[in-house]
């Protein structure tokens, strides 16, 4: 039986035994960092996670590039199914053709090593396709949320210095004028329907797609008829994995303008083998369920990236249909899911699907991008059968950066463990605190990115020199060494002097049985300062049923009296981001 570290509480020095030297100096963990660890007593509020709270041992990271590492799987399990997209299969050898002739077609081009290339694609093998050419070439991949309009889309495209896109031709309307003034060289497009089953059902979600017929758009390059003119790229171009960049992923900053969080080679190698190996709770090969998408860091280090390195299965998912998704689940026996809050409350809301088609192929099942409220995790367990556990992680963090391990370091109402990284808590001024004060999440860890592109004043702000991120989310520790989230910084209402989380009132409204979803926000008041408000969506059992009264008394046998909200607005459904999370700055602009 293995045998677990306990906490670092109960074991004090003992916890930094041979078995965490070791580990952490063989991935070369920084030995200043190890020092630095073992000087906290263990009534700060930090921690390390130990190697023993992983599924299992992590080998050494090798250097190499992104590429490189899937080119060893594609070698060793040439014939196994490498992604399923829109119900049609490809091999890792057929995959990595499409791959190396996608980077000939790229260099033919003049796109050398350092050039960014930008992909504006939902998840699909086209997507799967250019990020892993584009590295190859030692190129530099920055995807684009397909959300975005124009004028967002000229900002990225503006800083992060690419000239060349692959794009969906259906959006091609939205660079039009990025070409017409010369702001961009070359244009690629490609349509859903390039890559489908021809007997494929398909989904409402995607009626659209095959409603528009493809047309050929003047001074573009067509994705597969370009690479099938193009001989496979037969040696990939070297790369410094520590140094050299392979994504630059946009995520939103304090100013309101994203920010180009730089990841090298070795971020992502090295999150490829700590997702696949600290947390795989089922046997055989990964399916998995992708939809999560690849314009945010999950898209990457939560799906195809670990999969694709363990040599499994993944299925990109291009846009969610609740119907299809029960579909997909059981005819190719997915057994790993990673998706927000909201995506297992869509699926809790048709019963009578989860009755008629079996889950039981899913080994593992991850909230991210929100923490799953503990109500939800119980409701999702008592339905299915499967555990749902919590996840934390951002662009910074290069996604999975703390997570419960099923069965041997889990708590359902906590985010979990630091994943072959550390977390400590500060206070405003950057002291440590102790356990259970709350305070700033600081993370530390080699899988930490690089820095923003062009922002030296952020990256000074928010990566310290001492290898430390200041994260802007507030929680704390432990005695048992779980890392607990309370809310972004920013979110907090100050009510009366008093800090009230939104998460909490949400997990306490999430218990009414009424409640499909919920949004507590901050609400101007000329006596509290601020008070609090719940944007609700009600199960549709309960519309019309239930008052704004009846919220408030169920809030007041849960909640201090400051924290029960003051204004509850219903809603027929709350505003969400492209990866599920529901957006509470839009309903306050509302």
């Amino acid at each position: 039986m293995k045998k677990i570290m306990p906490p670092r509480f109960e074991a004090g020095a003992d916890f930094f035994d041979k078995t965490l030297m070791d580990s952490y100096q063989g991935l070369g963990y920084p030995d200043k960092w190890l020092e630095e660890a073992q000087t906290y007593s263990p009534e700060d509020s930090y921690v390390i996670s130990h190697p023993s709270w992983f599924m299992e041992p992590l080998p050494l990271i090798p250097e190499v590039s992104i590429y490189a590492l899937f080119r060893n799987t594609a070698k060793s399990h040439p014939d196994e199914t490498a992604v399923i997209f829109l119900d049609k299969k490809i091999t890792y050898r057929d995959l990595d053709d499409l791959i190396r002739r996608y980077a000939s077609m790229l260099k033919s081009l003049g796109i050398v090593k350092g050039d960014v290339v930008a992909t504006m694609l939902p998840n699909s093998l086209q997507h799967i396709v250019a990020f892993y050419a584009v590295t190859m070439i030692g190129a530099v991949h920055t995807p684009i949320d397909v959300m975005y309009q124009a004028d967002e889309i000229a900002y990225q495209i503006k800083d992060s210095g690419a000239r060349s896109i692959l794009i969906l031709d259906i959006l091609y309307d939205k660079i039009r004028g990025l070409k017409e003034n010369d702001q961009i060289d070359n244009i690629i497009v490609t349509n859903v329907k390039d890559w489908a089953d021809p007997n494929m059902m398909i989904p409402n979600s995607l009626k659209y797609f095959w409603e528009t017929p493809k047309q050929p758009i003047e001074g573009t390059i067509d994705f597969f008829e370009s690479i099938e003119k193009s001989p496979p790229l037969e040696d990939a171009t070297p790369v410094y994995p520590q140094k050299d960049r392979a994504l630059l992923l946009y995520t939103m900053g304090a100013t309101g303008k994203p920010l180009g969080v730089i990841e090298t080679h070795y971020n992502l190698v090295f999150n490829s083998l700590t997702h696949a190996h600290a947390f795989r709770s089922w046997e055989g090969r990964e399916v998995n369920f992708s939809i999560m998408p690849m314009f945010h860091t999950s898209g990457y280090l939560l799906h195809q990236l670990p999969a694709l390195y363990q040599g499994g299965t993944v299925i990109p998912i291009p846009l969610f249909d609740l119907e299809d998704s029960f579909r997909i689940i059981k005819t190719y026996g997915v057994n790993v899911i990673f998706a927000p809050p909201t995506f297992f409350i869509a699926l809790m809301s048709r019963p009578d699907l989860i009755d008629l088609y079996d889950l039981s192929s899913i080994k593992a099942s991850i909230g991210c991008a929100a923490p799953v409220p503990v109500e939800v995790q119980r409701q999702w367990k008592e339905l299915t059968g499967i555990p749902l556990i919590n996840g934390w992680g951002m662009t910074e963090t290069n996604s999975g950066g703390i997570i419960s391990v099923p069965g041997i370091k889990e708590k359902y109402d906590a985010i979990g463990i630091p994943v072959f990284s550390e977390v400590k808590i500060t206070d405003a001024l950057g002291n440590n605190v102790a356990r259970n004060v709350e305070g700033e999440i600081c993370y530390r860890g080699l899988q930490v990115a690089a820095g923003y592109l062009n922002k030296a004043k952020e990256t000074e702000a928010a990566f310290l020199p001492d290898g430390w991120l200041r994260t802007g989310d507030r929680g704390y520790i432990d005695e048992q060494d779980f890392v607990h989230f309370v809310d972004r910084i920013k979110d907090l209402i100050v009510a009366s002097g008093y800090n009230i989380a939104p998460r909490e009132i949400e997990n306490v409204l999430y218990l009414h049985p009424a409640v499909e979803e919920v949004a507590v926000i901050s609400h101007p008041d000329p006596y509290r300062g601020e008070t609090v408000k719940a944007v609700i969506s009600l199960k549709i059992d309960f519309i019309g049923k239930v008052s704004e009264e009846d919220i408030i008394d169920f809030c007041k046998q849960h909640l201090a009296s400051y924290k029960v909200p003051k204004i509850i607005d219903f809603r027929d459904i709350l505003p969400k981001s492209p990866v599920g999370k529901i957006m509470r700055h839009e309903l306050k602009d509302i």
